[in-house]
């Protein structure tokens, strides 16, 4: 566990009047493993409460760059934990169970809580808001932790255990790989956690949908180019390597990217929208796509007419010599 006594409680949720831990240990444990775990993975996780135990007596209580980086993870993963445990406890701590049943639990020197729930409700309500907020900013942080690089050791420790864990920012097979590329074409209020929710939903649509209908191999060109630049040796799929320029890749890869997300936005249940706007962010993305296969068939050089060949019947007839008009070459998705 890396919360164990009142007073970290107290740094990471002050607004409690709590005197005590002990009534509040299995939910933070429960917290721990329920909803930290899984965001920093395992790994990270275990090597975290490792050193929570080891460095009892070092520990600062202040976020500062000073401080070290396991000490600064330590304090937002705890804020994440105090709130969400708070959150899951507030229930039973408004009720007491003793040999006469269920009570309500009042003090003497508090009022006792509204009849009807509300005041618990929004009091559990603001605090799992809290956690999440306290969780987005952990992954934010854990983001640019590895953009910086790592020079320093204890940072590139904690970002390589982070690179286990499934909720890593950067999915670097999708042409949409991190919640900073999709906030620039929807806006998900920079939930870090939404973005990996909804990774599912963005894997079928490239693979299933766009993948289908443009070629895997032109897709991953596209994703190739999208996440490092790299730029085709060859023709791909009809399409003459002069044709695929970086102006071409860098048009494909905004306009793919818009695909993606009006087909994600038809499909995804992590984003709250009316049916209406489904059935129109659908309609809109599969409209893209096939303005997207156009594109390509642009790029693609025409082919000359093969020259027309004689025709003894009509010299003979003295009528005009009727050739082959053969349109120029076309090229063909996989599905349109």
């Amino acid at each position: 566990m890396i919360i164990t006594t009142i007073e970290e409680l107290r740094l990471a949720s002050p607004a409690h009047a709590l005197d005590s831990i002990d009534g509040l240990v299995g939910f933070i444990d429960n917290s721990e493993h329920d909803f930290l775990e899984d965001k920093l993975g395992t790994p990270l996780y275990e090597a975290l409460c490792k050193w929570y135990d080891e460095n009892n007596t070092v520990r600062s209580t202040i976020a500062d760059y000073q401080t070290g980086y396991w000490n600064r993870l330590l304090l937002m993963a705890q804020r994440c934990v105090a709130f969400d445990a708070l959150g899951r406890a507030i229930g039973m701590q408004a009720i007491s169970v003793n040999n006469a049943g269920i009570n309500q639990m009042i003090a003497d020197d508090y009022p006792a809580p509204d009849k009807n729930g509300k005041t618990i409700d929004l009091y559990r309500e603001t605090c799992f808001k809290e956690a999440h907020a306290a969780l987005n900013q952990l992954l934010r942080q854990m983001e640019q932790w590895c953009k910086e690089g790592a020079p320093e050791e204890e940072r590139s420790e904690i970002v390589a255990l982070w690179k286990q864990s499934r909720y890593y920012y950067l999915a670097a097979a999708l042409l949409i790989p991190s919640c900073e590329v999709m906030q620039a074409y929807l806006n998900i209020y920079d939930s870090r956690e939404k973005f990996i929710q909804m990774l599912p939903d963005l894997q079928f649509v490239q693979e299933e949908i766009i993948g289908n209908s443009i070629g895997e191999d032109l897709l991953k060109v596209v994703i190739d180019f999208a996440r490092d630049g790299k730029m085709p040796s060859d023709d791909v799929a009809g399409i003459p390597v002069a044709s695929l320029t970086e102006a071409t890749l860098q048009r494909l890869v905004h306009r793919l990217r818009k695909v993606m997300v009006a087909l994600l936005v038809g499909r995804t249940a992590v984003l709250k929208y009316t049916k209406e706007q489904k059935v129109q962010a659908h309609d809109d993305g599969v409209r893209m796509l096939q303005n997207v296969v156009e594109y390509l068939r642009s790029l693609v050089p025409e082919e000359p007419a093969p020259a027309p060949a004689a025709d003894k019947t009509s010299k003979e007839c003295g009528c005009p010599c009727q050739g082959s008009q053969a349109g120029a070459a076309m090229w063909t998705p996989p599905l349109l």
